[in-house]
């Protein structure tokens, strides 16, 4: 539905002919109905991304893999890691999970519903794990002298 100025109704009642009481009335319902919907809506909640890192058990190769994980900014993200392991296991509680249990990480993050991971306020951003390529922070500009 469009969206219509207040002044511009206030315009056509006038115009319209109607009583100044009655299109006062309308105004205040108007002017109300629209508070009532500018509270109804909710602001997001604001996120922060954050890359988790595949570390094999022998230590943390030179080809580095992980996955893309959005979060809610006020979230530590020292807890991501815990957060996942904890929906894979209330996953592989459930009749599906008994199934088809997941045993890995990157089990979890592939195969479990973007639902469940809501739940726990986690929106997984890359199902298939991405390769990290580390970079060095300075790009080499010459000095003038």
């Amino acid at each position: 539905m469009a969206k219509v100025d207040i002044e511009i109704v206030q315009k056509v009642l006038k115009e319209s002919g109607v009583d100044v009481r009655v299109a006062a009335a309308i105004l205040n319902q108007i002017r109300e109905a629209a508070a009532e919907e500018a509270v109804e809506r909710e602001k997001p909640a604001k996120k922060q991304m954050l890359v988790l890192v595949s570390e094999p058990e022998e230590g943390l190769p030179k080809d580095l893999t992980g996955w893309i994980v959005q979060l809610l900014e006020d979230d530590d993200p020292k807890e991501v890691a815990d957060k996942i392991v904890d929906v894979a296991k209330a996953f592989n509680e459930s009749p599906k999970g008994q199934r088809l249990p997941v045993e890995s990480f990157g089990d979890a993050v592939q195969s479990i519903s973007g639902k469940l991971f809501k739940e726990s306020d986690l929106w997984i951003k890359t199902r298939e794990p991405v390769r990290i390529i580390p970079v060095k922070n300075s790009i080499g500009r010459r000095r003038r002298d």
